[in-house]
């Protein structure tokens, strides 16, 4: 049985007209689950995760910034790095000749006050220990030379050669080590090369004759400088 009735509830009013009618539109209003409108917090859950990428790598750019400038508005090559494991000189090739059993020839060093002293043995052998402030090594081997030279010095001379660097960066650091064993500067790199260093701590022992008798590249404990002077006396 076909005829008008009405239906009424809580989602609107439904009417229903015999075939060939069309209801009107505002008696056939949309149920609530055809709105299509967005809740207000919708949109942003939608973006979130773009916005939290976003902060992350604004995060790791502003973190290498800071890591290559370091840090402050200060010029990097102001800043001066003790290296634990040694120093290669700036600007020295690497040397193939090897020193030992050559005779060490005219060459001079520079001492401490600007005066030139040729560079002899004086009847005894002789011990040539290169260093540099900035090397971290050095720091801690010339107490152990120091040492050794205290208890040997009627066998064996000992002379530091501070490398290319200010002289009162050099009389700082043997202030600091409290090293008694004379001191001076290899000025211009010249005395390195010419006993093959390539890096520092470089130490070099020189016979009573002038002859070089052995060279060692690194740091040294007070048993490895004793054993370069047992060398020298033949032991």
């Amino acid at each position: 049985m076909r005829g008008d009735w009405e239906r009424r509830g809580t989602t609107g009013t439904v009417t229903i007209v015999p075939d060939g009618d069309e209801p009107p539109m505002e008696n056939a209003p949309l149920p609530p689950h055809q709105h299509h409108r967005s809740s207000p917090g919708a949109s942003w859950r939608r973006w979130l995760p773009a916005l939290l990428a976003g902060i992350v790598v604004l995060a790791l750019a502003t973190a290498l910034a800071v890591s290559v400038l370091g840090g402050s508005g200060s010029d990097p090559s102001d800043v001066v790095k003790l290296d634990p494991n040694g120093t290669l000189p700036p600007g020295l090739p690497d040397s193939s000749d090897d020193p030992v059993g050559q005779r060490i020839g005219a060459l001079q060093y520079t001492t401490f006050d600007g005066r030139t002293v040729d560079l002899a043995t004086d009847g005894k052998p002789l011990l040539l220990n290169f260093w540099s402030s900035t090397c971290a090594p050095c720091v801690r081997e010339m107490p152990a030379l120091d040492q050794v030279w205290r208890a040997n010095r009627d066998r064996v001379d000992v002379l530091g050669l501070d490398y290319v660097e200010a002289p009162e960066l050099g009389q700082a650091m043997a202030a600091r080590t409290d090293v008694q064993y004379p001191i001076a500067r290899d000025a211009k790199g010249t005395l390195l090369r010419r006993f093959g260093g390539t890096g520092l701590p470089y130490t070099v022992l020189i016979g009573a004759d002038g002859t070089v008798l052995a060279v060692h590249a690194g740091e040294l404990d007070a048993a490895g400088f004793q054993r370069l002077i047992d060398t020298a006396a033949g032991r």
